[in-house]
């Protein structure tokens, strides 16, 4: 039986099919974003061509397919996302606008005017319910049926696609606002899809939790069709093996898991390729690389610590708030397909608008109309015109010169000056995200490697690196589907959280176990789905610990098993060892508090079987001539 793992990026889906064997093959085939499911079924056709097989009977051999999708990142970001209603306590529906008056600081810096922040639920969608639930989980005012019953008449007028229940302190005690769901699910019926903050970030933290419930809503249809459609495809294809959707958590979960909460899909492309780098780090013998994923549409940057990927318990994502924790991946639009254009300043800028697999860039001859880095690579010689893609498509040159004109006769510059600008441009963009994640989170990006992978990296990585100081480069054999390749490493697995706020020496360590007792209960619930028993399960307990009077926490292991008065001690006296380990100080006079309780429960997966190819030397010849039109990198600095 074949494996398959298969990734959509904006431009490229790709296919990494293991056979039974191990060994590895690597499949392309455009996106097709008007139905992201149907390129999935057009690189598994170019799949079976590669092997010789028929499409049907090639599927029909595919015993696991796992799958990472931008579907739910692209309706966020360019807002196609569904109809969505909130309810949430009375006097605070405008929280989901005020953000805790929060400024993204990348609006700001090129721009004349910032338009004011358009939330995602509109205000006349945001309706309250009279209920209370107190902060010690107390419920002194239930809700009123009545009153919900004029929200669901409203709900139905407007015919909303989604609807998010979000309360005040209902991590305490979800009671009014499960209740509120569920009715509501009753009374709209199964087409509008319902979800409520407890059931996908129970943590203190209104705004957060309010707004990746509000976010987990307005993709739920989206990503339920877009799932059924592939699950269907697959079906008539001859598919009968396990289908796994790939998380932003570094983990694989079943279609089902993802149906009740596609926020965890959001990101999840990307979040594959930090996991492969630490296990392909693990065969190389190196612990410290900083992921480099540049692709058609966007470049990605990621961090691979001591082994361990880079976590972080919440991100932005352009203007909206996730809680949820995932990888710490850096987005910015920078791809092989953004799109160069004047600034109103009269600067060159580049991306985040991108042309994307359709039409592409100019060079693709597909209809594309505006400059792009792909262009300016092949007008410097940096791509050849008859090798891409395997020597599959034949740029056109021509094509490339007269867009990247449109940008060269404002700047003043020859076509091949432009075109290097856009290269220096794209790959400084490149440089400064990667430094988002290290240099300005106290992180010396010279003690690091850098894996350079995706479609485009390859290309720019050594000018990215020239940049930033980093003396050693990586390019993996599978670097143009290293995120599909990636998702051979993934364990099957999901994380739970609770609040729990207390000071440490006021700590019940009765109420402690019975909220992990509470989220292995419903880690086997979930879990059964995919009938795996608690066995087979790997459970690691932790707890987001601070001073009192911090805002940010330092999450600490506890040990397996129920937790005594003696792991509470232990934990404080390791917390302010790691405090200072962190932060070249510690406060162990000051009072340190619990915040979140944390569980992993994950099924470790057969790993890939990599083979490390010693290092090879050769001698390089060039004919006595070469024509090249390349610019050398400094010459316009």
């Amino acid at each position: 039986m074949y494996k398959a793992c298969i990734d959509i990026g904006g431009t490229f889906t790709d296919c990494v099919v293991s056979d039974e064997q191990g060994n590895f093959e690597q499949f392309k085939a455009p996106s097709t974003p008007k139905e992201f499911s149907q390129g999935v079924l057009d690189v598994l056709g170019v799949a079976a061509k590669g092997y010789g097989k028929d499409k049907e009977a090639f599927i029909s051999q595919l015993g696991l397919i796992i799958h990472g999708s931008t579907v739910a990142t692209n309706a966020v970001v360019t807002r196609n996302i569904s109809k969505t209603a909130l309810i949430t306590t009375t006097g605070f529906r405008d929280i989901l606008e005020m953000r805790r008056a929060l400024k993204i600081e990348t609006k700001s810096m090129y721009e004349a005017i910032i338009p004011p922040y358009e939330p995602i639920v509109p205000r006349y969608l945001r309706f309250t319910l009279e209920e209370e639930t107190r902060f010690d989980g107390e419920v002194s005012k239930p809700i009123n049926r009545a009153e919900l019953k004029l929200v669901i008449e409203k709900l139905k007028r407007e015919k909303v696609e989604a609807v998010a229940v979000c309360f005040i302190n209902s991590y305490a005690n979800p009671q009014n606002e499960k209740e509120t769901a569920e009715l509501c699910q009753k009374f709209l019926g199964e087409d509008v899809f319902v979800t409520y903050s407890c059931d996908i970030l129970p943590t203190m933290g209104e705004y957060a939790r309010l707004s990746t419930a509000v976010i987990s809503a307005s993709i739920g249809p989206i990503v339920s069709k877009y799932m059924g459609k592939l699950e269907r495809g697959l079906q008539k294809a001859g598919f009968n093996g396990q289908l796994l959707i790939m998380q932003a958590n570094q983990f694989a979960q079943s279609v089902e898991a993802i149906k009740r909460k596609p926020v965890y899909l959001i990101g999840s492309g990307p979040s594959a390729a930090p996991a492969g780098g630490a296990f392909l780090g693990e065969v190389l013998g190196e612990s410290n690389f900083i992921g480099a994923d540049m692709g058609g549409t966007t470049f990605d940057a990621s961090l691979i610590k001591q082994g361990e990927v880079t976590l972080t318990p919440g991100v932005w994502l352009n203007d909206e708030r996730l809680g949820v924790k995932v990888v710490d991946v850096q987005s910015i639009g920078a791809g092989g397909g953004s799109i160069a254009w004047i600034g109103p300043l009269g600067l060159l800028r580049v991306g985040p608008q991108s042309a994307g697999a359709d039409p592409g860039p100019c060079c693709f001859n597909k209809g594309g109309t505006e400059p792009t880095v792909a262009d300016a690579a092949v007008i410097l010689g940096y791509i050849p015109t008859d090798g891409f893609w395997y020597g599959k498509m034949e740029l056109n040159v021509d094509f490339a010169r007269a867009a990247v004109k449109k940008v060269a006769e404002p700047l003043g510059m020859t076509i091949e000056e432009a075109s290097q600008a856009i290269m220096t441009t794209v790959n400084s963009s490149m440089a400064n995200g990667i430094t988002e994640i290290t240099t300005k989170k106290g992180v010396d990006v010279r003690d690091f490697s850098m894996l350079a992978f995706g479609g485009a990296t390859p290309l720019c990585c050594a000018f990215i690196a020239d940049l930033l100081n980093i003396d050693k480069v990586i390019i993996p054999n599978y670097a143009p589907s290293f995120s599909a390749w990636s998702m051979f490493s993934l364990d099957i697995g999901r994380d739970y959280l609770r609040s729990y706020i207390s000071k440490i020496e006021n700590a019940d360590t009765n109420e402690i176990n019975r909220l992990f007792e509470d989220m292995i209960a419903e880690t086997l619930s979930e879990f059964e789905v995919l009938d795996i028993s608690r066995k087979d399960l790997t459970l690691t307990r932790s707890a987001d610990v601070r001073y009192v009077g911090q805002y940010h926490e330092i999450e600490m292991g506890l040990p397996d098993g129920e937790i005594i008065g003696a792991d509470i001690e232990k934990l404080t006296n390791e917390f302010h060892r790691k405090h200072n380990d962190l932060y070249t100080f510690s406060l162990p006079w000051v009072s340190v508090e619990f915040r979140n309780l944390r569980l992993i429960a994950k099924v470790k997966r057969q790993k890939i079987n990599v083979k490390k190819s010693g290092s090879r030397y050769g001698r390089c010849f060039f004919s006595d001539e070469e024509n090249a039109p390349v610019l050398f990198f400094r010459r316009i600095y």
